[in-house]
């Protein structure tokens, strides 16, 4: 069993879908739910900060006072339904779809944690996953395709 007073800091993607290009997707593990936000990437690049890099995370609780205060100080929290609400107004995906995309896809949130924040069964999640790669595929190959003689 782990220790009860670790925190650990997992991180995702580069915030760039919300034009934050400085900074990275993270959530840091809390007593009950995680805490959702972004934070400094260059956070990630300093030699004194202990990275799992396997694993995406970092261990809080073993840096020292005056980093993780700076760390606490440069993390922005967001709210993941509004993350969500937005990226369904602005394309395509179901609201569902949308929650997945945003912890699964910026998050990096493994299958089961996903699947826990969203009240489902990590089969579900990765079927969902899959589907929303096809489309986006598809997509993509149907890009090209013009729609109107030149």
């Amino acid at each position: 069993m782990s220790d009860p007073r670790e925190r650990w800091l997992y991180y995702g993607a580069i915030a760039t879908p919300i034009d934050r290009p400085r900074q990275t997707f993270g959530y840091v593990d809390g007593d009950e739910e995680p805490r959702f936000g972004t934070f400094p990437t260059d956070f990630l690049e300093r030699s004194d900060v202990p990275i799992d890099e396997g694993d995406g995370r970092v261990l809080l609780s073993e840096l020292d006072r005056d980093l993780y205060r700076r760390f606490g100080n440069g993390f922005d929290r967001v709210d993941v339904g509004v993350l969500a609400a937005d990226l369904v107004e602005e394309t395509l995906f179901t609201p569902r779809e949308a929650r997945i995309v945003v912890l699964f896809g910026w998050f990096d949130m493994d299958a089961d944690a996903t699947a826990a924040a969203l009240e489902t069964d990590a089969d579900g999640v990765v079927s969902s996953v899959a589907a929303v790669r096809g489309r986006r595929e598809r997509a993509e190959r149907t890009a090209a395709i013009r729609f109107t003689p030149e």
